[in-house]
Protein backbone atom coordinates (compact mmCIF):
# COMPACT_ATOMS: atom_id res chain seq x y z
CA UNK A 1 0.00 0.00 0.00
CA UNK A 2 2.85 2.30 0.77
CA UNK A 3 4.34 1.72 -2.69
CA UNK A 4 0.95 2.31 -4.35
CA UNK A 5 0.54 5.55 -2.41
CA UNK A 6 4.01 6.75 -3.52
CA UNK A 7 3.23 5.83 -7.11
CA UNK A 8 -0.04 7.78 -7.11
CA UNK A 9 1.70 10.82 -5.60
CA UNK A 10 4.49 10.72 -8.18
CA UNK A 11 1.96 10.43 -11.02
CA UNK A 12 0.09 13.47 -9.66
CA UNK A 13 3.35 15.45 -9.47
CA UNK A 14 4.20 14.44 -13.04
CA UNK A 15 0.74 15.48 -14.24
CA UNK A 16 1.08 18.85 -12.52
CA UNK A 17 4.52 19.35 -14.12
CA UNK A 18 3.17 18.52 -17.58
CA UNK A 19 0.23 20.88 -17.18
CA UNK A 20 2.56 23.65 -16.01
CA UNK A 21 4.88 23.02 -18.99
CA UNK A 22 1.97 23.16 -21.42
CA UNK A 23 0.74 26.43 -19.89
CA UNK A 24 4.18 28.00 -20.17
CA UNK A 25 4.53 26.81 -23.75
CA UNK A 26 1.12 28.24 -24.65
CA UNK A 27 2.16 31.58 -23.15
CA UNK A 28 5.28 31.55 -25.35
CA UNK A 29 3.18 30.81 -28.42
CA UNK A 30 0.86 33.67 -27.55
CA UNK A 31 3.85 36.00 -27.42
CA UNK A 32 5.16 34.67 -30.73
CA UNK A 33 1.77 35.29 -32.34
CA UNK A 34 2.61 38.96 -32.41
CA UNK A 35 5.37 38.22 -34.97
CA UNK A 36 2.88 36.93 -37.54
CA UNK A 37 1.98 33.47 -36.24
CA UNK A 38 -1.66 33.50 -35.18
CA UNK A 39 -2.90 31.40 -32.29
CA UNK A 40 -6.08 29.61 -33.37
CA UNK A 41 -6.89 28.35 -29.85
CA UNK A 42 -5.25 24.95 -30.24
CA UNK A 43 -2.81 23.70 -27.63
CA UNK A 44 0.93 23.92 -27.97
CA UNK A 45 1.32 20.16 -28.38
CA UNK A 46 -1.26 20.02 -31.17
CA UNK A 47 0.26 22.94 -33.03
CA UNK A 48 3.81 21.62 -32.63
CA UNK A 49 2.75 18.18 -33.85
CA UNK A 50 0.97 19.61 -36.88
CA UNK A 51 3.94 21.83 -37.70
CA UNK A 52 6.39 18.95 -37.45
CA UNK A 53 4.27 16.90 -39.84
CA UNK A 54 4.34 19.69 -42.40
CA UNK A 55 8.01 20.60 -42.10
CA UNK A 56 9.74 17.28 -41.42
CA UNK A 57 8.30 15.73 -44.58
CA UNK A 58 10.70 17.78 -46.73
CA UNK A 59 14.26 18.98 -46.61
CA UNK A 60 14.39 22.30 -44.75
CA UNK A 61 16.75 23.84 -47.30
CA UNK A 62 14.23 23.18 -50.09
CA UNK A 63 11.82 25.56 -48.35
CA UNK A 64 14.09 28.47 -49.27
CA UNK A 65 14.80 27.30 -52.83
CA UNK A 66 13.86 29.84 -55.53
CA UNK A 67 10.61 29.19 -57.37
CA UNK A 68 11.33 31.31 -60.46
CA UNK A 69 14.22 33.08 -62.17
CA UNK A 70 13.40 36.40 -60.48
CA UNK A 71 14.26 34.89 -57.08
CA UNK A 72 17.70 33.65 -58.18
CA UNK A 73 20.55 35.32 -56.29
CA UNK A 74 22.63 35.52 -59.46
CA UNK A 75 23.69 38.37 -61.70
CA UNK A 76 21.13 38.85 -64.50
CA UNK A 77 23.82 38.54 -67.18
CA UNK A 78 24.68 35.01 -66.08
CA UNK A 79 21.01 34.05 -66.07
CA UNK A 80 20.74 35.43 -69.59
CA UNK A 81 23.74 33.39 -70.76
CA UNK A 82 22.15 30.14 -69.58
CA UNK A 83 18.83 31.16 -71.13
CA UNK A 84 20.52 31.87 -74.45
CA UNK A 85 22.23 28.47 -74.37
CA UNK A 86 18.85 26.80 -73.84
CA UNK A 87 17.50 28.71 -76.83
CA UNK A 88 20.52 27.64 -78.89
CA UNK A 89 19.88 24.00 -77.94
CA UNK A 90 16.25 24.34 -79.02
CA UNK A 91 17.30 25.84 -82.36
CA UNK A 92 19.86 23.06 -82.99
CA UNK A 93 17.60 20.27 -81.78
CA UNK A 94 16.98 18.78 -85.23
CA UNK A 95 20.40 19.37 -86.75
CA UNK A 96 22.79 18.77 -83.85
CA UNK A 97 20.98 17.88 -80.60
CA UNK A 98 24.06 16.90 -78.55
CA UNK A 99 25.11 20.38 -77.41
CA UNK A 100 27.68 20.64 -74.60
CA UNK A 101 28.04 23.29 -71.90
CA UNK A 102 30.50 23.79 -69.04
CA UNK A 103 29.29 25.76 -66.03
CA UNK A 104 32.02 26.75 -63.56
CA UNK A 105 32.12 28.92 -60.47
CA UNK A 106 32.95 28.95 -56.76
CA UNK A 107 31.00 26.95 -54.22
CA UNK A 108 27.57 28.36 -53.41
CA UNK A 109 27.37 30.67 -56.43
CA UNK A 110 23.97 29.29 -57.54
CA UNK A 111 25.06 27.17 -60.52
CA UNK A 112 22.79 24.18 -59.98
CA UNK A 113 19.83 26.26 -58.81
CA UNK A 114 20.01 28.43 -61.93
CA UNK A 115 20.03 25.40 -64.24
CA UNK A 116 17.08 23.76 -62.47
CA UNK A 117 14.92 26.89 -62.38
CA UNK A 118 15.57 27.87 -66.00
CA UNK A 119 15.02 24.30 -67.17
CA UNK A 120 11.71 24.27 -65.32
CA UNK A 121 10.62 27.53 -66.95
CA UNK A 122 11.59 26.19 -70.39
CA UNK A 123 9.78 22.88 -69.69
CA UNK A 124 12.95 20.80 -69.89
CA UNK A 125 13.29 17.56 -67.94
CA UNK A 126 16.63 17.22 -66.12
CA UNK A 127 18.25 13.82 -65.71
CA UNK A 128 21.23 14.00 -63.37
CA UNK A 129 24.08 11.55 -63.01
CA UNK A 130 24.81 10.52 -59.42
CA UNK A 131 27.74 8.25 -58.60
CA UNK A 132 26.39 4.87 -57.40
CA UNK A 133 28.45 4.73 -54.21
CA UNK A 134 25.89 2.77 -52.20
CA UNK A 135 24.91 0.19 -54.81
CA UNK A 136 26.42 -1.89 -57.58
CA UNK A 137 24.94 -2.32 -61.02
CA UNK A 138 24.44 -6.08 -61.26
CA UNK A 139 23.14 -7.80 -64.39
CA UNK A 140 21.91 -11.37 -64.59
CA UNK A 141 22.79 -13.22 -67.78
CA UNK A 142 20.37 -15.69 -69.28
CA UNK A 143 23.00 -18.37 -69.83
CA UNK A 144 24.41 -18.20 -66.32
CA UNK A 145 23.82 -20.61 -63.51
CA UNK A 146 21.16 -19.54 -61.03
CA UNK A 147 22.55 -17.08 -58.49
CA UNK A 148 25.50 -15.98 -60.61
CA UNK A 149 25.85 -12.49 -62.06
CA UNK A 150 28.46 -9.97 -63.11
CA UNK A 151 29.06 -6.43 -61.93
CA UNK A 152 29.56 -3.72 -64.54
CA UNK A 153 32.35 -1.18 -64.29
CA UNK A 154 31.83 2.48 -63.51
CA UNK A 155 32.82 3.34 -67.08
CA UNK A 156 30.01 1.20 -68.50
CA UNK A 157 27.52 2.63 -66.02
CA UNK A 158 28.41 6.20 -66.96
CA UNK A 159 28.23 5.47 -70.69
CA UNK A 160 24.88 3.72 -70.33
CA UNK A 161 23.47 6.70 -68.49
CA UNK A 162 24.64 9.21 -71.10
CA UNK A 163 23.39 7.37 -74.16
CA UNK A 164 20.18 5.89 -72.73
CA UNK A 165 19.09 8.98 -70.82
CA UNK A 166 19.66 11.16 -73.88
CA UNK A 167 17.41 8.97 -76.05
CA UNK A 168 14.64 7.64 -73.82
CA UNK A 169 12.24 9.30 -71.41
CA UNK A 170 12.20 8.55 -67.71
CA UNK A 171 9.15 7.16 -65.95
CA UNK A 172 9.70 9.66 -63.12
CA UNK A 173 9.58 12.83 -65.22
CA UNK A 174 7.53 15.62 -63.65
CA UNK A 175 7.24 17.74 -66.81
CA UNK A 176 5.29 16.40 -69.76
CA UNK A 177 7.74 17.44 -72.45
CA UNK A 178 10.02 15.78 -74.95
CA UNK A 179 12.88 18.15 -74.18
CA UNK A 180 15.57 16.63 -71.97
CA UNK A 181 18.78 17.90 -70.40
CA UNK A 182 21.51 15.72 -68.95
CA UNK A 183 23.43 17.16 -66.00
CA UNK A 184 26.72 15.88 -64.58
CA UNK A 185 27.90 17.48 -61.35
CA UNK A 186 29.22 14.44 -59.50
CA UNK A 187 32.10 13.31 -61.71
CA UNK A 188 33.08 9.62 -61.67
CA UNK A 189 36.53 8.83 -60.32
CA UNK A 190 37.76 7.13 -63.48
CA UNK A 191 37.51 10.43 -65.40
CA UNK A 192 39.93 12.06 -62.97
CA UNK A 193 42.40 9.19 -63.23
CA UNK A 194 42.40 8.96 -67.04
CA UNK A 195 41.27 12.09 -68.91
CA UNK A 196 41.71 10.34 -72.28
CA UNK A 197 38.67 8.18 -71.54
CA UNK A 198 36.64 11.34 -71.04
CA UNK A 199 37.62 12.56 -74.51
CA UNK A 200 36.51 9.28 -76.06
CA UNK A 201 33.17 9.48 -74.28
CA UNK A 202 32.63 13.03 -75.55
CA UNK A 203 33.37 11.95 -79.12
CA UNK A 204 30.76 9.19 -78.93
CA UNK A 205 28.25 11.46 -77.25
CA UNK A 206 28.53 14.21 -79.86
CA UNK A 207 28.02 11.66 -82.65
CA UNK A 208 25.22 9.52 -81.22
CA UNK A 209 23.43 11.33 -78.36
CA UNK A 210 20.07 13.09 -78.76
CA UNK A 211 19.99 15.57 -75.85
CA UNK A 212 22.16 18.47 -74.62
CA UNK A 213 24.59 17.84 -71.78
CA UNK A 214 25.77 20.31 -69.14
CA UNK A 215 28.72 19.84 -66.79
CA UNK A 216 28.75 21.76 -63.49
CA UNK A 217 32.20 22.15 -61.94
CA UNK A 218 33.11 23.91 -58.70
CA UNK A 219 36.31 25.92 -58.80
CA UNK A 220 39.23 24.62 -56.75
CA UNK A 221 42.15 26.50 -55.30
CA UNK A 222 44.91 24.34 -56.80
CA UNK A 223 45.18 23.13 -60.37
CA UNK A 224 45.68 19.55 -59.27
CA UNK A 225 42.13 19.49 -57.85
CA UNK A 226 40.53 21.71 -60.48
CA UNK A 227 38.36 19.49 -62.68
CA UNK A 228 37.71 22.21 -65.24
CA UNK A 229 41.45 22.68 -65.74
CA UNK A 230 42.33 18.98 -65.95
CA UNK A 231 39.39 17.65 -68.00
CA UNK A 232 38.16 20.64 -69.97
CA UNK A 233 41.31 21.92 -71.62
CA UNK A 234 41.22 24.59 -74.30
CA UNK A 235 41.73 21.93 -76.98
CA UNK A 236 38.78 19.90 -75.68
CA UNK A 237 36.49 22.94 -75.57
CA UNK A 238 37.43 23.98 -79.09
CA UNK A 239 37.15 20.48 -80.53
CA UNK A 240 33.66 19.75 -79.17
CA UNK A 241 32.40 23.36 -79.24
CA UNK A 242 31.73 23.42 -75.50
CA UNK A 243 30.03 26.61 -74.35
CA UNK A 244 31.79 27.79 -71.17
CA UNK A 245 29.80 29.90 -68.70
CA UNK A 246 31.74 31.12 -65.66
CA UNK A 247 30.00 32.25 -62.47
CA UNK A 248 31.45 34.64 -59.92
CA UNK A 249 30.91 34.71 -56.17
CA UNK A 250 27.60 36.32 -55.27
CA UNK A 251 27.87 40.05 -54.64
CA UNK A 252 26.96 41.36 -51.19
CA UNK A 253 24.07 43.46 -52.54
CA UNK A 254 22.49 40.44 -54.23
CA UNK A 255 23.15 38.38 -51.10
CA UNK A 256 21.33 40.95 -48.96
CA UNK A 257 18.24 40.69 -51.18
CA UNK A 258 18.30 36.91 -50.88
CA UNK A 259 18.59 37.14 -47.09
CA UNK A 260 15.52 39.40 -46.99
CA UNK A 261 13.58 36.79 -48.94
CA UNK A 262 14.73 34.05 -46.54
CA UNK A 263 13.67 36.11 -43.52
CA UNK A 264 10.24 36.81 -45.02
CA UNK A 265 9.73 33.06 -45.48
CA UNK A 266 10.74 32.46 -41.87
CA UNK A 267 8.13 34.94 -40.65
CA UNK A 268 5.32 33.29 -42.62
CA UNK A 269 3.32 30.31 -41.31
CA UNK A 270 4.05 27.50 -40.65
CA UNK A 271 7.78 28.29 -40.54
CA UNK A 272 7.31 31.01 -37.92
CA UNK A 273 6.62 28.22 -35.41
CA UNK A 274 10.29 27.21 -35.42
CA UNK A 275 12.05 30.34 -36.66
CA UNK A 276 12.56 33.78 -35.16
CA UNK A 277 13.59 36.91 -37.02
CA UNK A 278 17.34 37.53 -36.52
CA UNK A 279 18.55 41.09 -35.92
CA UNK A 280 20.00 43.07 -38.79
CA UNK A 281 23.56 43.02 -37.40
CA UNK A 282 23.54 39.22 -37.41
CA UNK A 283 22.34 39.20 -41.03
CA UNK A 284 25.12 41.60 -42.03
CA UNK A 285 27.68 39.44 -40.23
CA UNK A 286 26.41 36.32 -42.00
CA UNK A 287 26.68 38.02 -45.40
CA UNK A 288 30.27 39.13 -44.72
CA UNK A 289 31.43 35.77 -43.37
CA UNK A 290 29.84 33.84 -46.27
CA UNK A 291 32.14 35.53 -48.83
CA UNK A 292 29.70 35.10 -51.69
CA UNK A 293 28.60 31.55 -50.77
CA UNK A 294 24.81 31.64 -50.50
CA UNK A 295 24.66 28.05 -49.25
CA UNK A 296 26.93 28.92 -46.35
CA UNK A 297 24.87 32.04 -45.62
CA UNK A 298 21.60 30.09 -45.59
CA UNK A 299 22.96 27.44 -43.22
CA UNK A 300 24.23 30.08 -40.79
CA UNK A 301 20.92 31.93 -41.02
CA UNK A 302 19.04 28.70 -40.31
CA UNK A 303 20.94 27.93 -37.12
CA UNK A 304 20.90 31.52 -35.88
CA UNK A 305 17.13 31.83 -36.42
CA UNK A 306 15.94 28.66 -34.68
CA UNK A 307 13.88 29.35 -31.59
CA UNK A 308 15.78 28.38 -28.47
CA UNK A 309 19.15 28.36 -30.24
CA UNK A 310 21.91 30.55 -28.77
CA UNK A 311 22.92 33.64 -30.70
CA UNK A 312 25.99 33.58 -32.91
CA UNK A 313 29.01 35.47 -31.67
CA UNK A 314 30.45 38.20 -33.87
CA UNK A 315 33.74 40.08 -34.03
CA UNK A 316 34.67 43.44 -35.48
CA UNK A 317 36.50 43.60 -38.80
CA UNK A 318 39.62 45.72 -39.00
CA UNK A 319 39.06 48.22 -41.84
CA UNK A 320 41.86 49.94 -43.69
CA UNK A 321 42.57 53.57 -42.90
CA UNK A 322 40.64 55.90 -45.23
CA UNK A 323 41.38 59.36 -46.53
CA UNK A 324 39.87 62.50 -45.02
CA UNK A 325 37.69 63.20 -48.05
CA UNK A 326 36.14 59.73 -48.18
CA UNK A 327 32.84 58.95 -46.55
CA UNK A 328 33.11 57.36 -43.13
CA UNK A 329 32.30 53.68 -43.38
CA UNK A 330 30.01 51.92 -40.94
CA UNK A 331 31.67 49.42 -38.63
CA UNK A 332 31.45 45.87 -39.94
CA UNK A 333 31.30 42.60 -38.03
CA UNK A 334 31.66 38.97 -39.05
CA UNK A 335 30.81 35.68 -37.39
CA UNK A 336 33.40 34.71 -34.82
CA UNK A 337 33.44 30.92 -35.09
CA UNK A 338 31.21 30.05 -38.05
CA UNK A 339 31.99 30.99 -41.60
CA UNK A 340 33.69 30.07 -44.81
CA UNK A 341 37.46 29.78 -45.00
CA UNK A 342 38.89 32.47 -47.23
CA UNK A 343 40.73 31.09 -50.25
CA UNK A 344 43.32 33.58 -51.47
CA UNK A 345 44.38 33.29 -55.09
CA UNK A 346 47.89 34.01 -56.29
CA UNK A 347 46.98 37.37 -57.84
CA UNK A 348 45.07 38.55 -54.75
CA UNK A 349 47.97 37.61 -52.48
CA UNK A 350 50.49 39.44 -54.67
CA UNK A 351 48.29 42.53 -54.59
CA UNK A 352 48.20 42.41 -50.79
CA UNK A 353 51.99 42.12 -50.65
CA UNK A 354 52.74 44.91 -53.13
CA UNK A 355 50.05 47.28 -51.83
CA UNK A 356 49.84 46.67 -48.06
CA UNK A 357 46.95 48.25 -46.19
CA UNK A 358 47.07 49.38 -42.59
CA UNK A 359 44.50 49.79 -39.84
CA UNK A 360 44.12 52.88 -37.69
CA UNK A 361 46.63 51.52 -35.17
CA UNK A 362 49.22 50.91 -37.96
CA UNK A 363 48.81 47.14 -38.12
CA UNK A 364 48.54 45.15 -41.34
CA UNK A 365 45.00 44.45 -42.52
CA UNK A 366 46.26 41.22 -44.14
CA UNK A 367 48.71 39.42 -41.91
CA UNK A 368 51.98 38.24 -43.55
CA UNK A 369 51.70 34.99 -41.58
CA UNK A 370 48.28 34.23 -43.08
CA UNK A 371 49.53 34.99 -46.59
CA UNK A 372 52.54 32.72 -46.06
CA UNK A 373 50.40 29.86 -44.74
CA UNK A 374 48.18 30.07 -47.83
CA UNK A 375 51.12 29.23 -50.12
CA UNK A 376 53.16 26.73 -48.10
CA UNK A 377 52.69 24.13 -50.86
CA UNK A 378 54.36 26.34 -53.50
CA UNK A 379 56.60 28.86 -51.69
CA UNK A 380 59.26 29.06 -54.42
CA UNK A 381 56.73 29.94 -57.10
CA UNK A 382 55.21 32.72 -54.99
CA UNK A 383 58.59 34.23 -54.08
CA UNK A 384 59.72 34.11 -57.73
CA UNK A 385 56.70 36.21 -58.70
CA UNK A 386 57.40 38.64 -55.86
CA UNK A 387 61.03 39.04 -56.96
CA UNK A 388 59.99 39.61 -60.58
CA UNK A 389 57.52 42.41 -59.78
CA UNK A 390 58.28 44.08 -56.45
CA UNK A 391 60.68 46.81 -57.69
CA UNK A 392 58.04 48.62 -59.76
CA UNK A 393 55.82 49.08 -56.70
CA UNK A 394 58.44 51.09 -54.74
CA UNK A 395 59.01 54.85 -54.90
CA UNK A 396 62.47 55.02 -53.26
CA UNK A 397 65.54 52.90 -54.01
CA UNK A 398 66.46 52.83 -50.30
CA UNK A 399 63.26 50.95 -49.51
CA UNK A 400 64.00 48.57 -52.39
CA UNK A 401 67.32 47.75 -50.71
CA UNK A 402 65.56 46.75 -47.48
CA UNK A 403 63.13 44.50 -49.36
CA UNK A 404 65.95 42.96 -51.43
CA UNK A 405 67.86 42.01 -48.27
CA UNK A 406 64.80 40.22 -46.92
CA UNK A 407 64.20 38.40 -50.20
CA UNK A 408 67.85 37.31 -50.33
CA UNK A 409 67.51 35.82 -46.85
CA UNK A 410 64.29 34.15 -48.01
CA UNK A 411 66.13 32.50 -50.93
CA UNK A 412 68.74 31.07 -48.58
CA UNK A 413 66.08 29.60 -46.29
CA UNK A 414 64.05 28.13 -49.16
CA UNK A 415 67.12 26.35 -50.55
CA UNK A 416 67.92 24.74 -47.20
CA UNK A 417 66.31 21.32 -46.76
CA UNK A 418 67.44 20.54 -43.22
CA UNK A 419 64.08 21.46 -41.70
CA UNK A 420 60.60 21.42 -43.25
CA UNK A 421 59.55 24.50 -41.30
CA UNK A 422 62.23 26.63 -42.99
CA UNK A 423 60.07 26.95 -46.12
CA UNK A 424 57.24 28.57 -44.16
CA UNK A 425 59.68 30.74 -42.20
CA UNK A 426 61.49 31.87 -45.35
CA UNK A 427 58.22 32.66 -47.11
CA UNK A 428 57.11 34.67 -44.10
CA UNK A 429 60.40 36.61 -44.07
CA UNK A 430 60.17 37.42 -47.78
CA UNK A 431 56.56 38.58 -47.64
CA UNK A 432 57.03 40.59 -44.45
CA UNK A 433 60.19 42.31 -45.73
CA UNK A 434 58.40 43.62 -48.84
CA UNK A 435 55.30 44.72 -46.92
CA UNK A 436 57.24 46.47 -44.14
CA UNK A 437 59.64 48.26 -46.50
CA UNK A 438 56.94 49.50 -48.88
CA UNK A 439 55.22 52.08 -46.67
CA UNK A 440 54.17 54.25 -49.63
CA UNK A 441 53.44 52.03 -52.66
CA UNK A 442 53.59 53.42 -56.17
CA UNK A 443 50.30 53.87 -58.00
CA UNK A 444 49.39 53.12 -61.58
CA UNK A 445 48.68 50.17 -63.85
CA UNK A 446 51.40 47.58 -63.24
CA UNK A 447 50.40 44.11 -64.45
CA UNK A 448 52.01 41.05 -62.92
CA UNK A 449 54.84 39.59 -65.01
CA UNK A 450 56.02 36.02 -64.85
CA UNK A 451 59.48 35.11 -63.68
CA UNK A 452 62.18 34.62 -66.32
CA UNK A 453 63.97 31.29 -66.43
CA UNK A 454 67.60 31.62 -67.55
CA UNK A 455 69.91 28.63 -67.74
CA UNK A 456 73.23 29.81 -66.35
CA UNK A 457 75.11 26.95 -67.99
CA UNK A 458 74.24 28.17 -71.50
CA UNK A 459 75.23 31.81 -70.87
CA UNK A 460 78.79 32.68 -71.88
CA UNK A 461 80.75 35.92 -72.08
CA UNK A 462 81.63 36.91 -75.65
CA UNK A 463 85.27 36.68 -76.62
CA UNK A 464 85.71 40.40 -77.22
CA UNK A 465 84.21 41.20 -73.80
CA UNK A 466 86.36 38.67 -71.93
CA UNK A 467 89.49 40.57 -73.01
CA UNK A 468 88.24 43.78 -71.39
CA UNK A 469 86.51 42.50 -68.24
CA UNK A 470 88.58 41.94 -65.10
CA UNK A 471 89.27 38.47 -63.82
CA UNK A 472 86.83 36.96 -61.33
CA UNK A 473 87.94 34.95 -58.31
CA UNK A 474 85.09 34.92 -55.76
CA UNK A 475 82.29 34.00 -58.16
CA UNK A 476 81.62 31.13 -60.56
CA UNK A 477 82.09 31.68 -64.28
CA UNK A 478 78.45 30.87 -65.06
CA UNK A 479 77.11 33.36 -62.51
CA UNK A 480 79.63 35.96 -63.70
CA UNK A 481 78.42 35.53 -67.28
CA UNK A 482 74.80 35.74 -66.14
CA UNK A 483 75.41 39.04 -64.33
CA UNK A 484 77.22 40.35 -67.41
CA UNK A 485 74.26 39.55 -69.65
CA UNK A 486 71.81 41.12 -67.18
CA UNK A 487 73.68 44.45 -67.02
CA UNK A 488 74.16 44.51 -70.79
CA UNK A 489 70.40 44.14 -71.25
CA UNK A 490 69.79 47.00 -68.81
CA UNK A 491 72.14 49.53 -70.45
CA UNK A 492 71.42 48.54 -74.05
CA UNK A 493 68.92 50.84 -75.85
Amino acid sequence: MHNLHDTSNSSKRTTRKKSTTVQLAEEIINLDAEDGCKNDGSTFLERTTNTNVQISSENWIDVFAPSNSDELAIHPKKVLEIQQWFQHCAAMRRKNPAQLCLLTGPSGSGKTAAVRILAKENKINIQEWINPVDQEMVYNLGDQVYGQSYVSSQVDAFKNFLFKASRYRSLLETISSDKRLLMVEDFPNFLLRDPTVFQEILEDYVNYAKSPLIFIVTDAKTRGLNISYNLFTDQIKQKFLINHISFNAIASTIMQKAMKRFCSLMRSPPHCEIYKSPPSDIIDSIVISAQGDIRNALINLHFSSLKGAPGLLTKRIEIAEESKTSRKRKGQHTLKSVGRDESVTMMHALGRVFNPKFTEDKHFVHSPEELAEAFTTEPKKFIDLVQANYVLHFRDIEYVLEAANGLSLCDIMLNDYRDDSLALTGLNVGIRSVMVANTNPATGWMPIKGQKRIDANTVKIPLHASKVLPEHHNISSSLYALDYKTFVNIISP
